[in-house]
């Protein structure tokens, strides 16, 4: 999994339906990788504290997700098969991330096809628009923008942090993501990778 810090947002300015941005990149502040296997430790019980966020594992025939909730992480417990939503899903602060994608119709799009890297936004990334453009981008009769930004957040593949190179990368919208690669860590679009691989 690839966690992104929030970044202050680009100017957005909307014209008939449509979202122009200055960066194509509304928001972007995290990412996540299912092509990772579980990890095998001990059993945890949900919501019992863990020191590794991102990281899976199998346990009680069950599957289980670190969780950053706050300064604290927590497993939690995957419902169903081990898919980006199921797994988001088990992460509160991507609530909103699950909600937009199924508005979009991408949390079936991205289970049905792939392997996708999705660079998953926090909460606090949506929290941090302006309430006019978070309102125009989860009004149902704009599911083609939500759709359109949304999969700038999204690669084709399986990318794992050590196979990055500085490089720019083709999103499934179209555009390109500036991944810059330092011995310090990885930014994607200015944006700090803060964690990778899940």
């Amino acid at each position: 999994m690839r966690r992104i810090d929030e970044q202050p947002h680009h100017d957005v300015a909307m014209t008939k339906h449509k979202l122009i941005t200055k960066k194509k990149a509304l928001f972007i502040s995290a990412a996540l990788m299912l092509a990772v296997p579980a990890v095998a430790q001990a059993s945890p019980i949900n919501g019992e504290k863990c020191d590794n966020p991102g990281a899976m594992m199998r346990a009680n025939n069950s599957r289980f997700i670190c969780a950053a909730e706050g300064a604290k992480s927590r497993w939690r417990r995957v419902n169903g098969e081990m898919t980006i939503t199921s797994i988001l899903e088990a992460m509160p602060r991507y609530s909103l991330l699950v909600a937009a994608l199924k508005q979009a119709g991408l949390d079936t799009t991205l289970e049905s096809t792939g392997p996708f890297t999705l660079f998953a936004p926090r909460n606090a990334a949506f929290l941090a628009l302006p309430k006019t453009t978070l309102d125009y981008l989860l009004d149902p009769a704009n599911v083609a923008v939500l759709r359109e930004v949304l999969l700038h957040h999204v690669v084709a593949g399986s990318v794992m942090a050590k196979d990055l190179d500085t490089a720019s990368y083709s999103a499934l919208d179209g555009t390109l993501l500036d991944v810059v690669v330092r011995t310090s860590g990885i930014t994607i679009d200015n944006a700090r990778v803060t964690m990778a691989d899940v």
